[in-house]
Formats: structure tokens, sequence, C-alpha cells
């Protein structure tokens, strides 16, 4: 039809925002194994199932034993990656042979996962297990590691030179170590579990402790060599005189609950992306004012309230320093608390670099109950 523009008189553009980055999947399990099947070019692959590790890698590999140990478990976790670790060159390879350091610290620059279990016949030696643990302690990007140990003098109290002792000693968060006579992939089994958390529910968190590991045989222990694992921090698959048997305790290397060490790196991932897609997904600016600060506050409350519905955070008593308004021994009714301070109060050359104030939380963990005691009184 001819005619002019009716943009002359109406002129409407659409604009469609970013899409907002996703944060990262805290179920990515990395199985580091020193078969050949994958070449160094490649040197990571997803499966969906164990079938077709077996498939590609032979029923007879390390990196099948481990990948059945972790689709074992349920709920049944999806997915997990294979590495390759170069111990070894395929025939006609080009490539340069790896340490497990070396190999760990090449494997660092996938994002991609979370977990790592390394898989192959040998145990590295123990100095060499320190220094994989330290690597993850130190990543920029968190990671956290299952380490499983056939070696009995962790439950030798008087022992300083297992595995256990030497990771507990160096104080590792970030490192999970599983005692095991029958199996050597059994805290895959763990980490199977704890990985189909699924932090966006409703009450989804968990504790490791009580834990079922479908597939590995418990241990049948003395009090003595059960208190000598606790006082390392190993944890143990064990029977108990009821006929059951359970995962205990579900600690880190240093002491901390694997649960709160994996919520919270959740939460900082939850966080930092939170605030990011704040920024990047705005059309406009956030302007340096404290109707900007409240803009990102408000998102922000909104991964810290899932951290309340998902069972990570609960309403309590704060037990730390003062912040803001919150004084210790305050009530946190919501399981947390924000501050900013005014931008008024802010320092001129923070202000010129176009920093934000700092955005505070204080947070109360829910915590789980490990423990129980009973009192009863009887009269006639």
């Amino acid at each position: 039809m001819p005619g002019l523009s009716v943009g002359r008189i109406a002129n409407v553009t659409v604009n469609l925002s970013a899409k907002a980055a996703q944060g990262r999947n805290f179920g990515s399990m990395l199985i580091l194994g020193t078969s050949t099947v994958i070449p160094i070019s490649e040197r990571i692959r997803l499966y969906e199932g164990p079938a077709d590790i077996g498939t590609d890698f032979g029923v007879t590999s390390e990196e099948y034993k481990a990948a059945v140990v972790w689709f074992s478990q349920s709920p049944q976790p999806t997915q997990v990656y294979v590495g390759r670790w170069v111990k070894t060159l395929e025939s006609g390879e080009a490539g340069t042979v790896e340490t497990v350091l070396q190999a760990v610290n090449a494997m660092l620059d996938y994002n991609s996962w979370y977990g790592l279990h390394l898989a192959d016949t040998v145990d590295p030696s123990n100095m060499d297990m320190v220094s994989v643990a330290s690597a993850l302690q130190a990543a920029t990007v968190s990671r956290i590691l299952a380490n499983t140990t056939q070696d009995a003098e962790v439950m030798d109290a008087t022992s300083t030179t297992d595995i256990a002792y030497l990771l507990k000693t160096g104080g590792f968060g970030r490192t999970f170590t599983q005692y095991s006579s029958s199996s050597r992939y059994a805290a895959l089994s763990a980490f199977g579990r704890a990985f189909t958390v699924d932090f966006n529910g409703s009450n989804t968190t968990i504790t490791l402790k009580f834990k079922q590991e479908p597939g590995i045989t418990y241990e049948t222990l003395t009090a003595s060599q059960a208190t000598a694992l606790e006082a390392k921090n190993c944890n143990v698959y064990v029977l108990y005189d009821n006929d059951t048997a359970i995962l205990e305790q579900g600690v880190m290397a240093n002491g901390d609950f694997f649960d709160e060490r994996h919520g919270l790196d959740w939460l900082q991932n939850t966080v930092q992306t939170t605030d990011y897609n704040t920024l990047y997904t705005s059309p406009n600016k956030i302007p340096q004012t404290d109707a900007g600060t409240t803009t990102r506050m408000a998102a922000i409350e909104l991964a810290l309230s899932q951290a309340v519905d998902n069972g990570l955070f609960a309403p309590g008593k704060w037990t730390g320093g003062p912040i803001g308004q919150l004084s210790t021994n305050d009530y946190l009714t919501k399981g947390y608390y924000l501050y900013a301070d005014s931008v008024d109060n802010q320092l001129q050359a923070d202000r010129e670099q176009r920093k934000a104030v700092p955005i505070q939380v204080a947070g109360k963990l829910a915590g789980a109950v490990h423990y129980s005691s009973v009192a009863i009184t009887m009269v006639r």
C-alpha cells in the first residue's frame, strides 16, 4: 500500500535485554583417569551413564569402575566428566607425560567440573595426594577433592604418616577422605549422593552422615578404630549393632562439615552471579546512589531467601560481631541480614572509580543433628 511510513509519527523500537549469566553446576564430578582413550587435545568428556564409559574405555578400566560407583547412588546422578591424566602416551601419540599434580593443574583450566576423584590402578604417594589437595585448596574457582584410601594405618591412632593424618594437619577444607578396605572409589559414592542436591528446591539440603553407599561393602570396626578415624577426620561407611550401615561423619579433612562447604560454595557463586546479572541485564545503568545499592541488595536477598528455602540458612541467634544495626546475640528472624552504608560516606577515590559500596551479609547456618541424647526417669 502506498503512503508515508507510520514511523514518521509513532516510532517504536524493541530492545531485548541480555540473557542472564548462568551459575555453576555444583553437581558436576570429574573422574581423572590414566587411560589413553581421550586424546590430549580433547582432554575431557561428558558422559550420561556407565555403559558409554564401558564402551569407550572397557569394563575393566578404572574409569568404568569409578563410574559404576558414582552412578549406583540413589538418587542417581545424571552425568559425569571423565578426564585424561597423561601418565603414559599412546603409541605414536605426541605429547609429554605428566605428574598427577601437572594433570590436575591442567584440568583446572576447565570450569565445567566441581568435584574430583582420581582413577588409577596405583594410588599416588601421600605427598602427591597432599600436593593435589593443596592445588584444589588454592584454586581460584571453588573445587573439592574426593579421596578414597585403603591404607589401614588411618585406623591407627598413633600413626602420623598416613594420608588422613597429613590432610588433617594440613587443614585442607576442600578435601574429603574416606577409608574403605574393599573399594578404591568409595568416596565417589558419598559425592554421588551429595551432588544430587537441588539448591533451587525447598528443604533439599542434606547432611552426609547416616547416608547409604550402594555397592560399597561396609566396614566392621572396633570402637578404637572408629575413634581413630574420627580423630583424623576420615570418613567411613560402617556397620552398627542395630544391623544398619551408615556413612560417618561427613566431614572435610579440616573438620568442616561437607554439606556446609558444598552449600556455601553454591551460595557464593549464586550471590556472585546474581549481583553480576543485576549490572549486566539492566537496560540502564545502576546508579551509584543509595537507590542503586537498594536495587543490588534486593536481588541478592532473593539468593539469600533461597538459602533459607533449601535449608542451608535458618532463623537463629547471631553470635558473630556487630554489622550495621545488627549486634551480637540479636535474633536473625529471616536467617540472614544485609547491610550497606550510604554512598554519602564513600571515599571519593572509590566513587571516582565507580566502585559500589560494600554489601555485607550475616547468615545463620541451619546445621544438622548428628548426635542425640534422651534422658528417661522412671518412678513407681
